[in-house]
């Protein structure tokens, strides 16, 4: 079996296996108004990527969010874009980094109709060792950014083109 059709398998497993999933507290988003006139359809979501709340599968450790505002349109038409907060910077996800013993640890997301989920995923590195993340999502539903030319890895580019507070 190879390393690509293992780590499928465990993704798919921890998916599975999760029966409930956390959600957004009321408040947490969307932040702000959504966007400039015209941008209304794009907004932002602020958390926190907790390891106490991950389902640790093997070496993957994942946790499902509910997030009702992702919807067929964003799904079909728009985009997720997921950052994280690491030494006062925005970092766009997927997203891979090296322990001290030098392990490959994959930062990455996925998301479908009503859910994301965040996952760690290393060769041989404990998930359950490794540092809880504050997160930054932007909702596109409908993508025009594509048009505007903006490098959707540059948080600040993409907060500054759809009017988002940082």
């Amino acid at each position: 079996m190879t390393m690509k059709t293992t780590t499928t398998g465990l993704l798919t497993i921890a998916l599975l296996t999760m029966t409930a999933g956390c959600v957004f507290e009321e408040g947490i988003g969307p932040v702000g108004p959504q966007g400039p006139p015209g941008n209304a359809n794009v907004f932002s979501l602020n958390f926190d990527f907790l390891l106490a709340d991950a389902a640790i599968n093997g070496y993957v450790a994942s946790v499902q969010y509910d997030v009702p505002d992702i919807n067929t349109g964003v799904v079909q038409e728009g985009a997720v874009l997921l950052f994280f907060r690491d030494q006062g910077t925005w970092t766009a996800m997927p997203y891979t980094f090296y322990t001290d013993d030098g392990d490959a640890v994959s930062m990455g997301f996925g998301y479908d109709v009503g859910f994301m989920e965040v996952f760690y995923e290393t060769a041989f590195t404990d998930p359950a060792l490794l540092p809880d993340r504050e997160m930054k999502a932007v909702i596109i539903d409908g993508f025009t950014a594509f048009k505007a030319g903006i490098d959707l890895t540059d948080y600040n580019a993409v907060a500054e083109y759809f009017g988002l507070e940082g």
